[in-house]
């Protein structure tokens, strides 16, 4: 007599540990089996590193302790990394989120171009309430939102906790809020089932400054 569809396997099978967990990692990689979810329409006219990071964990629920370790093999992920040119795996990171390698330097600061750059988190509140964070916004040139012409803040609103522009595991894990208290730093951010976009005019000028302040001899070599 056949066994039936629901009889128990070998005892020697049932002591192995599961074939399928519910999350497998390749070590090499550090992708799942299954594949990751990310779409390079989500991605916004110089979009920093950390912003595109936070969509990245928003639409994978990913922890940031992995999305760190995407950066290189050697990043400690709680002591994290300046997203400058230099310090990010830009091949390795781009072959886990499938965009490419231009893009991603583009979302990186450089750290020996025209602009100077903020060690703290500067945002504008209605792009963060956007769930976009500029490469742009960082620059100490700039006080302002090139497409709001709002002041940039560094400063959470409740608790007053500044944090530092570095993508740790405190940073990655806080997407779109103070990582202290957990105030939102405007709105509710992004999602993946509702992502929306900057008006054609906000975009021009974002385009329009990133050409006036980070093209030059140091980036185009």
């Amino acid at each position: 007599m056949q066994p039936g569809a629901c009889s128990l396997p070998p005892r020697s099978d049932a002591l192995a540990p599961p074939r399928f967990p519910i999350l497998t990692l390749d070590e090499r990689s550090l992708t799942p089996s299954m594949g990751y979810v990310f779409r390079r329409n989500w991605l916004l006219p110089c979009e920093s590193l950390v912003s595109i990071l936070w969509k990245f964990e928003r639409a994978n629920a990913v922890p940031g302790h992995v999305v760190a370790l995407f950066l290189g093999p050697d990043v400690d992920p709680y002591e994290g990394v300046i997203p400058q040119r230099g310090n990010v795996d830009v091949r390795r990171l781009g072959r886990t989120l499938a965009v490419s390698a231009s893009t991603l330097r583009g979302s990186l600061l450089e750290p020996s171009g025209l602009a100077r750059h903020s060690n703290l988190l500067r945002h504008c509140r209605s792009c963060i309430a956007l769930g976009y964070h500029s490469v742009l916004h960082q620059m100490t040139g700039l006080s302002r939102c090139p497409a709001h012409r709002r002041p940039l803040e560094t400063a959470c609103r409740r608790c007053g906790y500044e944090a530092p522009y570095v993508a740790n595991v405190r940073l990655l894990e806080s997407p779109y809020r103070c990582a202290r208290c957990g105030a939102s730093y405007g709105g509710h951010g992004w999602s993946p089932t509702n992502p929306r976009a900057l008006k054609a005019a906000y975009r021009r000028a974002i385009t329009r400054i990133y050409f006036e302040r980070c093209i030059g001899p140091a980036t185009l070599r």
